[in-house]
């Protein structure tokens, strides 16, 4: 059989087109950043990111250029010019003023541009999170047990009270049968217990609601469920074909649920999502539905300058979040994304990279001595160039202090430990602040709870807030240094204002709840530049002169010390 068409393609073979560029040497260039393959960093929107490069060889001149996406429209790029100091180092000082996920490579001239040569390593990569996201100071309102939205907007001027800048709600979508905010029966509609009698959607309350919030300076946290939905669903109803199917379910539908301590745990109210169908159409308009469903409830953060929480993100469908992400980073480019994701810190790195995760879910509560919390907060200082985490002392799926720690009270010195030893990003559940004695549980339609006022836990969550905003200090990674000599009860720490200088905070907590301790610090390991320091006491405002190598504190139980160092 003869072929009828012709043999070779219609199209021209292309033109090699050279742009006088070559791969530079190897070792030819000294770098202050990391050129390892699939490392990246951390910096926030109006940061200045600084870079410097030198050449090896001292008598080398030269044009150095940052290739670079940073502060570009999508799929741009562009130069930016390294100056040659004095020193012989080259240098780029400049303010990120858009938050993403950037590249950037070094470009390099030996002669005056005529020839150029690409820097012989991979691109780099730099995340750049939102300002916002520095000072995280987040009240956790639990819906339930919080009467209507206008009970809600009433409640706003004491959480502003009490020093927070951000409420997280859990979902406050419609309710499905078994009434858990984790199980919606719509995804785009208000639960009509929490409507007032005069709004029959909601939404004109919700908008009051979200209107305080921005008049109080606080910030709003959307929780999303992508991952499953009640099984009495509008969803389930309408389209039962967008359910995963399940033949050994009498309904045909397959349940989700989690892993906890080796064990699945099924969740007989939830149907999951069926996100792989194999039908594209079917696919496609799951895909769509949900995105808008994302959308649609970031908008309410965005409108606060707020943030999103994934739940459960460790269970979610990988290809739909990276496709949802990206939805949310050109819809709303200044949204924190925090997610609730459960994994090893190589698979956190990873997601953080990939997904442009700006904010992790701490898991502290599973350390409650001393000696375990002061580990984990070292932890989360070396990694925190990478990965920022946010430290509530619980969260609403875990027993509160009372249960956890022995005593309500308890939330005092450990919230002190959390915000203050911490990168910036803190919080507590509803209740905390009133010495509630057991995990208030969030399913079902309630009355809404009275709370007892418990005077020392609110003084002592407010304090710490108001001197967690006062200073940057407490919003920087790595530059803690622990100065309580490994106690079994009590944390100390200095937290530094800039390396080379002594001026910075001190701060005490006894973790024990029975137990006061005397506690004598030498800081001259950490203070070279002065025998004796000024101390000013940032709770009672009292100030003294002390000596560096002979400081005496003496904590009672659930006690804590702040102060601050140098005049």
């Amino acid at each position: 059989m003869a072929l009828k068409s012709p043999f070779l393609p219609s199209f021209e073979i292309p033109e090699l087109i050279s742009r006088n560029m070559r791969i530079g040497k190897e070792g030819l260039l000294r770098r202050s950043f990391s050129v390892v393959p699939d490392d990246f960093f951390r910096i926030y929107q109006n940061d200045v990111l600084h870079l410097e490069v030198e050449f090896r060889n001292k008598d080398a001149r030269g044009q150095i250029y940052l290739y670079t996406n940073i502060d570009c429209p999508r799929y741009e790029w562009r130069e930016l010019k390294f100056i040659h100091e004095k020193s012989g180092i080259y240098s780029l000082s400049y303010t990120v003023r858009l938050c993403g996920s950037y590249k950037f490579k070094l470009k390099y001239s030996l002669d005056n541009g005529k020839t150029c040569y690409w820097d012989r390593v991979p691109f780099s990569h730099v995340i750049v999170d939102p300002e916002t996201m520095r000072d995280i100071r987040m009240y956790t309102l639990i819906p339930s047990v919080s009467g209507t939205i206008s009970d809600w907007t009433e409640h706003l001027p004491h959480i502003a009270g009490l020093g927070f800048n951000a409420v997280h709600l859990l979902p406050i979508t419609s309710l499905d049968l078994s009434e858990s905010p984790y199980a919606a029966h719509d995804l785009f509609s208000i639960d009509k217990a929490y409507r007032g009698t005069d709004d029959r959607s909601g939404f004109a309350d919700f908008e009051r609601f979200v209107n305080t919030a921005v008049k109080l300076g606080i910030r709003l946290c959307f929780d999303l469920a992508l991952n499953h939905i009640g099984i009495g669903s509008r969803m389930v109803k309408m389209c039962p074909e967008w359910i995963v199917p399940d033949k050994s379910e009498k309904d045909g539908m397959k349940r989700a649920g989690c892993w906890h301590m080796n064990s699945w745990l099924k969740w007989g109210d939830l149907v999951k999502i069926y996100y792989d169908h194999p039908n594209p159409d079917l696919r496609s308009d799951i895909w769509d539905y949900m995105t808008k469903y994302s959308l649609f409830w970031s908008h309410f953060a965005q409108l606060t300058g707020g943030m999103i929480r994934l739940d459960n993100l460790h269970s979610s469908h990988e290809g739909f979040i990276t496709h949802l992400l990206d939805e949310l980073r050109d819809t709303y480019p200044n949204l924190i994304v925090m997610a609730e994701l459960f994994t090893d810190s190589n698979t956190m790195l990873k997601k953080a990279a990939e997904w442009q995760i700006n904010l992790f879910l701490a898991n502290q509560w599973e350390h409650p001595y001393a000696s375990n919390l002061r580990n984990y907060l070292r932890y989360i200082h070396s990694i925190g160039r990478k990965l920022r985490f946010y430290l509530p002392i619980t969260t609403h799926d875990t027993g509160v202090p009372a249960q956890l720690f022995g005593k309500a009270e308890a939330a005092v010195p450990r919230y002190a430990a959390l915000a203050l030893m911490g990168t910036g990003q803190t919080g507590i559940v509803q209740g905390v602040e009133h010495g509630y004695p057991e995990k208030i549980e969030f399913i079902g339609r309630k009355e809404k709870y009275t709370f007892q006022e418990n005077l020392f836990i609110t003084k002592g969550i407010g304090d710490v807030n108001r001197i967690l905003a006062e200073s940057p200090v407490f919003h920087q990674d790595g530059n803690i240094e622990f100065v309580d000599s490994d106690h079994g009860a009590v944390l100390g720490a200095f937290r530094r204002f800039d390396k080379g200088h002594d001026k910075g905070y001190l701060i005490f907590t006894n973790l024990d709840i029975h137990n006061s301790y005397s506690i004598k610090v030498d800081l001259s390991p950490h203070i070279i530049n002065a025998k004796t320091i000024w101390m000013e006491d940032r709770i009672n405002g009292s100030s003294y002169e002390s000596q560096v190598t002979d400081i005496t504190l003496d904590i009672e139980p659930f006690g804590i010390r702040i102060f601050k160092i140098g005049d």
